[in-house]
């Protein structure tokens, strides 16, 4: 009988890919960090989270699971913002409501696709209203000027799919060499 509720092994892994995704992420995240353009942050990292959610959840597919990795994650940038914090935090459990209205779990390669695909772009409106508070400017000034901040939304996105994509790609790949066991 399969366990649908979230047990310590389970816990452990979503920790340990939480931090493989930080290391890796971390690596991109420097070419970003002082940007002024809204959405080019997510973008870069939608990269990374896309693919790691997809390996998360497929190995570890329970409800909670993204969450988890939303606060594990969280948890590490709340040293260096607290807006990443609640970032990761919000946008995992937007991402992981939206699932479990639609597909009622994880069970399907589409819920865990829209999941890790919906995660990152969840952050934009998070960032965009933290900073305006922050910054203690409009959301217009934060959204910044022309069409760019838009296209980068549109970017996170698709970054985001082709990321969750990739993800199952190499989930495949993982599986045929027995290195993911399920």
């Amino acid at each position: 009988m399969e366990q649908k509720n979230l047990v310590m092994k389970d816990i452990i892994f979503l920790a340990i890919l939480s931090a493989a995704l930080l290391l890796v992420s971390g690596l991109a995240m420097p070419l970003v960090m002082f940007t002024d353009i809204f959405g080019l942050r997510q973008m870069a990292s939608a990269l990374f989270f896309g693919l790691f959610l997809v390996i998360g959840l497929t190995k570890v597919p329970k409800k909670g699971a993204l969450l988890f990795i939303g606060l594990f994650t969280g948890v590490v940038l709340l040293f260096m913002s607290p807006v990443m914090f609640w970032n990761n935090v919000i946008g995992a459990l937007a991402a992981e409501l939206v699932c479990f209205l639609i597909f009622r779990g994880y069970e399907s390669k589409a819920s865990k696709f829209v999941a890790a695909t919906l995660f990152t772009p969840l952050t934009l409106p998070v960032t965009l209203v933290s900073s305006a508070i922050i910054k203690n400017e409009t959301i217009s000034s934060v959204w910044g000027e022309g069409i760019l901040p838009a296209f980068m939304c549109v970017g996170t996105v698709l970054v985001s799919a082709f990321s969750s994509w990739l993800g199952f790609k190499i989930c495949a790949e993982l599986k045929r060499t027995g290195k993911l066991k399920l």
